[in-house]
């Protein structure tokens, strides 16, 4: 596939709302024209034709990843396409170091990259309402002790750093096609966001932690109590959230490893989209991600992080 097919499809992704013809993206103008201009490497000294749009209201030029998660890019359409193929590929995501090897590009083009599209991803997921039976729990990551040496030392010895400890949580429609959505913060946190979080009618499938006793007042909430069983005859169980967070940990311990907490909800709503469209097949997810992040403001959070502008955590 040819770097012009590629922008091709970048194209009838990124323009799908109009049939695939281009559009202004700063003023909406449905009047466009296609023009070339040439752009010198600085480094090699080479002489590329570089395609662009302008518009015939306000005049202004832009390409078809202008105003998108790819604002600025550097790389070609050929290997975007491809980072997000092999993304999408894995059933629990990619090491940055493993694209690195695949694009035969720097670690932090492939890490960066990642975390592009992963901003896309966390936007669409947790910005909805869910309705119907729901499911939520939460759980923590990180902060664990390395053992000492000599067996005396472990008595005594905390099996967490509580400071480091990164709390979590998920709520999960249930049904087939149920939605889920991603949270920061643990059950307590939780509550007090809720009704932001689903609509009024909401029914909730809980466990034995009392930070649910709040919802009882304001939501019709099945209990399970783990301690005696982990479901009952009548269906009441946290099943689901539970098995949401059985796929986030394998795909911590066994494809990142370890990531920073402030990174935490990221990699959380990229679950988050694998475990909601795991039925679709792999072609459907990279059509998904690929044109989310095209129809994606550029995230103030990643752009310029690697020139000294890092913007603070949310």
């Amino acid at each position: 596939m040819s770097e012009a097919e590629c922008e091709s499809r970048f194209e009838a992704l990124r323009f799908a709302s109009s049939g695939g013809e281009p559009f202004c993206v700063w003023c909406q103008c449905p009047v466009v024209y296609r023009i070339t201009r040439k752009v010198k490497n600085r480094k090699t000294g080479t002489i590329t034709q570089r395609r662009l749009f302008k518009c015939a209201k306000c005049a202004k030029q832009f390409s078809v990843t202008s105003g998108t998660e790819f604002h600025s890019r550097k790389l070609s359409f050929k290997k975007i396409m491809l980072a997000t193929l092999l993304w999408a590929n894995g059933s629990a995501g990619q090491a940055a170091l493993q694209l690195r090897r695949d694009l035969r590009c720097n670690h932090k083009t492939a890490w960066l990259l990642e975390h592009r599209v992963r901003d896309a991803m966390t936007s669409y997921m947790a910005g909805r309402q869910l309705s119907g039976p729901i499911e939520t729990d939460s759980t923590s990551i990180g902060g664990k002790v390395r053992k000492a040496n000599r067996a005396a030392d472990r008595k005594g010895q905390p099996r967490r750093h509580m400071e480091k400890v990164t709390n979590l949580s998920v709520l999960r429609e249930r049904g087939r096609r149920g939605r889920v959505v991603p949270f920061l913060g643990d059950e307590a946190k939780l509550v007090r966001a809720i009704h932001t979080l689903v609509d009024a009618k909401a029914e909730f499938f809980v466990d034995e932690h009392p930070a649910w006793n709040a919802l009882f007042a304001q939501f019709p909430v099945r209990q399970i109590k783990h301690k005696v069983q982990y479901s009952d005859l009548r269906g009441t169980s946290t099943n689901l959230a539970e098995s949401y967070f059985s796929r986030f940990k394998r795909m911590y311990n066994g494809i990142y490893r370890h990531f920073s907490p402030q990174y935490a909800q990221a990699y959380n709503g990229e679950c988050a989209f694998r475990e909601e469209h795991r039925g679709l097949s792999n072609g459907e997810q990279f059509i998904l991600m690929l044109t989310g992040a095209l129809n994606h403001p550029p995230s103030t959070r990643w752009r310029g992080y690697y020139q000294r502008t890092r913007r603070k955590a949310a």
